[in-house]
């Protein structure tokens, strides 16, 4: 009868906390947005320009980095108000001399000669930066060519210290690419709906905006993506999203990939939110506490409650039709997941199938990632993903 009972329990907590953080989180959201009115942001209607810098943090990325440079270049933006700077975290290709050629263009090169990790260059960057607005950005992304213009007018609302970029996939023909892309509009339109509450917490590494003098260095096993929000948070000022501030990027689009960003990515993050956040958050800022627990912690510990749901569904299998329709259920998700698995290896996206597959490589990767980061073996030098 105990056992009974506590199969019970970890089957409806697993079935609950899954449905939630997929589903439950976002309809709430969506309600609370429909009861109270968008939190508004006040953006001067006369623009004015504050003096911006661009921090690159690359490693080898000879293949991109002219295209990325150029990109910059070309942007809508005065010109004597903004500054570039390409940080090498120990490339051992021609980043640095690539990058070294469009110097006279006023591009500020600094070449580190050791791989630390991109907090570690991002920590030294931003002292050498003039800008009283800094933007974090990667090689390989693409910014529209209003994006700093778009993304800078947020901040004369003086209540807002870091603002999200509008990140675009440009999604490649492998079904874990397409699903990653699906993945992320829908990661987006959360974050739209905490901003309008005034609760957004995460931001993208990619194309994200910070005043300097919230800037708070990161450990070697942060990720600015994460710490930034919580910094800006704790010290009182606004984390927005700039749905408008459009720039592109290319997920991951192979296993390898996708695991290794999975597992990186979770694994310095884990941990380092709880850290960073800490109990000063949780008990200052209860309501951004729980976009944070409902957006990324349950997320992170998905992995678990779904292997919890399989085992205790075994053992519940003799208790009712329910359990037995339950257990059918998740058999036929595993076998479309591994018919996705075969469409990938045949470079074939296969509806559903492939998704649900991406789904199971996502939730993989996390679970390994959390374990990882409690056991303390989160990476700080960061490789590219495939």
């Amino acid at each position: 009868m105990r056992e009974e009972i506590f199969f019970k329990l970890i089957f409806w907590i697993s079935i609950f906390i899954i449905f939630y953080v997929y589903f439950g989180y976002f309809l709430i959201l969506k309600y609370l947005s429909f009861l109270y009115k968008k939190r508004e942001i006040l953006i001067s209607e006369k623009q004015k320009f504050p003096f911006v810098s661009i921090i690159i943090a690359a490693y080898n990325e000879e293949k991109v980095i002219n295209k990325r440079i150029e990109n910059l270049l070309q942007q809508d933006y005065p010109k004597d108000k903004l500054e570039i700077i390409v940080a090498s975290d120990g490339s051992m290709d021609k980043t640095v001399e690539i990058a070294k050629q469009f110097e006279k263009h006023g591009i500020k090169v600094l070449d580190f000669k050791q791989n630390r990790g991109r907090a570690a260059v991002q920590n030294d960057s931003i002292k050498k930066a003039k800008g009283e607005i800094v933007i974090f950005t990667d090689a390989e992304t693409e910014f529209e060519k209003n994006f700093l213009k778009n993304i800078v007018k947020y901040f004369s609302d003086n209540k807002v210290g870091c603002v999200v970029g509008n990140l675009i996939y440009k999604v490649k023909k492998s079904s874990i690419s397409q699903s990653e892309g699906f993945y992320f509009k829908f990661e987006k339109k959360i974050r739209e709906l905490e901003s309008n509450l005034g609760i957004l917490a995460t931001a993208t590494g990619a194309c994200m905006a910070v005043r300097k003098k919230l800037w708070k260095d990161l450990t070697p096993i942060d990720d600015c993506d994460f710490t930034i929000p919580l910094d800006v948070i704790l010290q009182g000022y606004k984390v927005v999203f700039a749905k408008d501030a459009i720039a592109y990027d290319i997920p991951p689009s192979s296993i390898r990939g996708e695991l290794k960003t999975r597992i990186r990515q979770t694994s310095k993050n884990f941990i380092g939110t709880l850290k960073r956040w800490g109990i000063k958050g949780w008990i200052k800022h209860p309501f951004v506490s729980w976009g944070l627990l409902s957006h990324k912690i349950l997320r992170w510990f998905t992995p678990f409650f779904i292997v919890g749901l399989f085992i205790s569904n075994i053992f519940l299998l003799n208790k009712s039709w329910f359990y037995k329709f339950a257990f059918v259920g998740q058999i036929i998700f595993y076998i479309l997941a591994i018919f996705g698995f075969i469409g990938e290896l045949f470079k074939k996206s296969i509806p559903i199938a492939s998704i649900i597959f991406s789904f199971c490589i996502a939730n993989i990767g996390m679970g390994i990632g959390v374990i990882k980061g409690l056991l303390g073996k989160a990476p700080a030098a960061y490789k590219m993903e495939e």
